[in-house]
């Protein structure tokens, strides 16, 4: 089974705010509890808003979820913080799987089901 996994798809960058977007999945049909999303290393965490995209959660008739959860949130930026940011986000499934933060634990030779952390950069510009 895929371990569970979320990924940074799009960040905008405004002049208090960073919005950012991206999907998780979750192998053997759990589906995405939480996704959050830190620009501090872990130290602070923004929960992001899920969109399954209808009504029942995405859930199949046999309680299971099959597809990506979009999600997406506005992180605050403190004043007059500026230069590069470093994003990571981390996804939560329904059996409280989470992702590691860094490969360390899950490292193989060829790279294979490593969940960890997924980061991004983005350059804040000073005010």
């Amino acid at each position: 089974e895929t371990p569970v996994q979320s990924a940074i798809t799009a960040t905008s960058v405004d002049d208090d705010t960073i919005t950012v977007s991206g999907y998780a999945f979750s192998g053997g049909g759990r589906g995405i509890h939480r996704v959050d999303v830190t620009i501090d290393g872990g130290v602070t965490w923004h929960e992001a808003a899920l969109n399954r995209g209808d009504d029942d959660d995405g859930r199949t008739k046999y309680n299971r979820w099959w597809a990506w959860t979009l999600w997406e949130v506005d992180v605050p930026i403190s004043g007059g913080r500026a230069g590069p940011v470093t994003i990571a986000c981390r996804a939560v499934d329904s059996a409280n799987n989470s992702q590691p933060e860094n490969g360390a634990h899950v490292w193989n030779f060829r790279g294979l089901l490593n969940n960890s952390w997924h980061r991004v950069e983005v350059n804040v510009k000073g005010k």
